[in-house]
């Protein structure tokens, strides 16, 4: 800054102040009074600035920073956790916030800013957030490997209609798209429990009390609980698993860094 810029900023200043903070001669340019009292609060507020920068900056280089991801417990349990634990290797000071939640729950907190992210079903309804196609998510047969059914490679739906079934609440976004994608076939389901917890699911499979309709993405706990895990066709029916964002809300760079590393760990497309 030019001696002349600095002498008018010094005078602005003084004017909206109302006091006179140095008293200026030919040769010389002295603090006075009233300079001196406010000298210690004008270093604060310097201070205060290089804070703000270097805070700024260290949001811009992922030094710090917060993500707040909702999605439901399936995905809380299997699909985030090793994204997560990359994420914070290449992110250390980055803090990752994860809202355990029921699918209906996802959409309000992305759209109220709780949540940077969410993980939903994708649904034919309308909504005022974004939604970016994350992972197809085929519909499977899950029972006790002495189940009658598990000696078959793959099964059909009018197989397992046949059959007790573990299934969703009514109202599940999950349930509900393979009821719409069923009932166009005329086949209907014998839901001998309704749950609305997976892990359930698998407790009630594992002891022979019907076949557990889920998705692919369970087939890990599935695995865990030693049960058998089948296709089912005729017709195949998928899910897709959508990442949804408020179109109001600008990333910040490690929200976006996050949806990256996010996408790619699923194959899916930017």
């Amino acid at each position: 800054m030019s001696q002349s810029s600095l002498s008018a900023a010094l005078g602005k200043l003084e004017r909206e102040l109302g006091a006179r903070l140095f008293d200026r001669h030919t040769r010389a340019c002295r603090m006075t009074d009233a300079g001196a009292a406010l000298l210690p609060a004008a270093r604060r507020l310097v201070a205060d600035w290089d804070h703000l920068v270097a805070d700024a900056q260290d949001f811009g280089r992922f030094a710090r920073g917060r993500v707040a991801v909702a999605a439901p417990n399936a995905q809380c349990a299997l699909l985030l956790p090793p994204v997560i634990r990359a994420f914070g290797e290449s992110h250390p000071g980055v803090r990752v916030v994860l809202h355990d939640v029921p699918e209906h729950e996802v959409h309000a907190l992305v759209r109220s800013g709780a949540a940077d992210l969410g993980i939903a079903t994708q649904t034919d309804a309308r909504t005022d957030l974004v939604a970016s196609p994350l992972q197809s998510d085929e519909f499977v047969a899950v029972m006790a490997p002495d189940h009658p059914l598990a000696a078959r490679r793959a099964l059909e739906w009018s197989q397992l209609a046949r059959s007790p079934v573990i299934g969703y609440l009514p109202g599940n976004p999950v349930r509900t798209l393979l009821e719409e994608k069923l009932a166009a076939r005329g086949i209907a389901l014998d839901y001998a429990f309704e749950i609305a917890l997976p892990w359930t699911m698998m407790g009630l499979a594992r002891e022979g009390l019907g076949v557990a309709v889920v998705t692919m993405a369970l087939r890990p706990l599935a695995v865990w609980h030693g049960l058998e895990v089948r296709t089912v066709g005729r017709p195949q029916v998928a899910r897709m698993l959508t990442l949804l964002r408020a179109p109001a809300h600008s990333p910040s760079p490690a929200v976006a860094a996050f949806r990256e590393q996010l996408m790619a760990a699923t194959g899916a497309r930017l």
